[in-house]
């Protein structure tokens, strides 16, 4: 039998944007639907590198990026990321 993240519950922990970059290896989580990135300051470009893992990943169900001070930039490329990574 083997183990796959699923959830990931990483609210509160001041990721920034060094963390999102970092966040990039979520893409070899093939198995992970939630995960929870609530106060973590994803301003700057932690926005976009998140973007650039979400667009890959095809299992995500739940995305919570609540109080991150994203700003319009990030923001959009997220929206564009999980828009295009929802299965058609």
């Amino acid at each position: 039998m083997s183990a796959s993240l699923v959830e990931l519950d990483l609210e509160w922990n001041g990721i920034q944007e060094g963390g999102g970059r970092a966040g990039r290896d979520l893409r070899l989580c093939t198995a992970l639907t939630s995960l929870n990135l609530e106060v973590n300051d994803l301003a700057g470009g932690g926005g976009r590198a998140l973007a650039e893992t979400l667009r890959l990943n095809t299992t995500l169900t739940s995305l919570n990026i609540f109080s991150n001070s994203l700003g319009e930039g990030n923001g959009r490329a997220l929206a564009e990321a999980l828009c295009l990574s929802t299965p058609r």
